[in-house]
């Protein structure tokens, strides 16, 4: 419970009113986007999911889709979904993995190395599995299969860059807290709250929610 009482310290934090009030651009007020990311991320907690008989998690690859409207210069909101897991050394067929499926909010604090920064925050569910050559494993004492689904809270920094009008690079570094609900079915392992740290870059597109795709001048894009 300390490790979720700082995260939601830091979200309260983040959110108060920053010393920058400048956006990005404003010609992406109003409009929606559809982007993809990808990464790496690696479990830390609880210890059974950072280590397994004493090798630690091993960095693997994560990917979100995300859906994001950004209906002022300072704010957006987005869903994103995606898939990530962490393998062990001397068990490469043994993984864990995660399923997040997030709504969060997303608040421009600044231009920083030449990207419209911005901090992140929100909550959604995660499901997560303990996989060995494609099946689950099971508690030794419940035999309870490690798979589940629980809520959590995450928090972040983006940083954004324009390719052209429309189309903009990200990059993403999140913090994720699992809280478990699923203590009584986990005995032997996996029973306490997570964290996970992920690495992302992204490509967005940003287009009208009312008209479609953007229409240039000229000819170009079509509806």
């Amino acid at each position: 419970m300390k490790k979720l009482s700082l995260l939601v310290g830091c979200l309260l934090a983040l959110v108060l009113p920053g010393s920058s009030q400048a956006g990005i651009s404003p010609d992406l007020n109003g409009l929606g986007s559809f982007g993809i990311s990808v990464g790496a991320m690696r479990w830390f907690a609880d210890g059974d999911a950072s280590e397994w008989e004493g090798h630690a998690a091993q960095i693997r690859p994560i990917g979100k889709a995300v859906f994001r409207y950004r209906w002022s210069s300072t704010w957006a909101a987005a869903v994103e979904a995606g898939f990530g897991w962490n393998s062990y050394a001397e068990s490469d067929d043994l993984v864990t993995w995660v399923i997040p499926l997030t709504l969060g909010f997303e608040r421009h604090i600044g231009e920083y190395w030449g990207a419209s920064t911005s901090v992140n925050f929100g909550s959604g569910m995660f499901v997560w599995g303990r996989r060995r050559g494609g099946n689950f494993l099971h508690d030794e004492i419940t035999q309870k299969k490690y798979h589940a689904t629980d809520p959590g809270l995450f928090v972040g920094l983006i940083g954004e860059y324009h390719l052209d009008e429309h189309v903009t690079i990200t990059n993403q570094l999140t913090a994720t807290y699992i809280y478990s609900l699923h203590s009584d079915d986990f005995k032997a392992a996996l029973g306490g709250d997570d964290l996970f740290v992920d690495l992302r870059i992204g490509i967005n597109y940003y287009f009208s929610t009312r008209e479609g795709l953007i229409v240039r001048e000229g000819g170009g894009e079509g509806r």
